[in-house]
């Protein structure tokens, strides 16, 4: 009798649904409302945020992890301001304040999100800014959607990458294609993207930097040279 009963128990767990963890939830956006928003050219709505500079100033854009938003890159975003760059941040879709369901997409989504890009460089152009001489810095899926928009856009002298990964979400990267200067960024840590940043090695336009413990994507700033190595970096390749 006893075992019959275990036997039955077994049959109910095994009938019933898995019960997946949820997503973290996303931070609502903080700080000033949007600039404006652009529209990328497959009909998504992007807000951004824009730090603007003078006239000519070089570009910056800036791109945040997964269920993030702009509002991670704010102090950054003021102190490149201040070196003389005009700096765009936009929430991706499907994030902050810009159109799209985060939790239906697909790894197609995904990869659109380089149209996000596109739609950035084209307010920049528009603000006056040297689009022509863009860099782009991306944390943890936005390295990845940046390193594979730079590929397509000449006009993006280098790209920054903090805590890429081969694969986030579908997004993959091919560490070798890249053929202008650009720096990875990850922690020792962080075992996937430190993984990933040695593979960059076999690619002569990449410099590498590491950490300890020093966390994933934007939480690597807690070290304190790592925002001017970043600027030094940008001043000297775009």
């Amino acid at each position: 009798m006893k075992a019959l009963v275990v036997i039955l128990l077994l049959l109910i767990a095994c009938s019933q649904p898995t019960e997946l963890q949820p997503q973290p939830t996303l931070n609502p956006p903080v700080g000033p409302l949007p600039s404006g928003t652009a529209t990328t050219q497959d009909g998504q709505t992007i807000a951004y945020q824009l730090y603007a500079g003078k006239a000519g100033n070089p570009a910056v854009i800036l791109i945040h992890q997964l269920r993030r938003t702009r509002a991670d890159w704010d102090s950054v975003a003021k102190w490149l301001q201040k070196n003389g760059y005009t700096v765009i941040v936009p929430d991706l879709r499907g994030h902050g304040q810009s159109t799209g369901n985060l939790d239906k997409f697909t790894p197609e989504d995904y990869n659109k999100m380089t149209n996000d890009i596109a739609a950035m460089k084209s307010v920049l152009e528009n603000q006056g800014a040297n689009a022509k001489s863009t860099s782009i810095i991306g944390a943890s899926i936005g390295a990845n959607i940046a390193y594979n928009y730079a590929i397509t856009d000449p006009d993006v002298k280098t790209v920054v990458l903090l805590s890429p990964g081969l694969e986030f979400r579908g997004i993959t990267i091919e560490p070798t294609v890249l053929r202008r200067p650009f720096l990875v960024v990850a922690s020792n840590d962080d075992t996937y993207s430190a993984a990933t940043a040695q593979e960059f090695k076999t690619n002569p336009s990449a410099s590498v930097k590491m950490y300890e413990d020093a966390g994933h994507g934007t939480n690597m700033f807690s070290k304190n040279d790592l925002a001017p190595t970043i600027l030094s970096w940008i001043q000297e390749h775009a």
